[in-house]
């Protein structure tokens, strides 16, 4: 039955890397969806009283999820627009 299921796209004309790489740039996009709460639990000390994260995590982090959007600032126009 998944079988058929995921046939479906291709029995509509849907090109599978095309598909393939729309889905990958939505995934890019609810990266920072997700992952901005967790910064906000991550240091909360109500949740992990003196484990909060330090000042090179947070960083990272936010740098995590300024990539995460720039990428999905751009990729998903150019899947939407762009010819191959």
């Amino acid at each position: 039955m998944a079988v058929f299921v995921g046939a479906l796209p291709m029995v509509f004309g849907l090109d599978p890397l095309k598909l393939t790489n729309f889905s990958m740039a939505l995934t890019a996009a609810s990266l920072p969806l997700t992952i901005v709460p967790m910064l906000f639990l991550m240091n909360d000390e109500r949740y992990v009283q003196e484990r909060r994260n330090g000042r090179i995590a947070n960083t990272a982090v936010i740098a995590i999820i300024a990539l995460g959007f720039v990428l999905a600032i751009v990729s998903i126009p150019l899947e939407i627009f762009g010819q191959s």
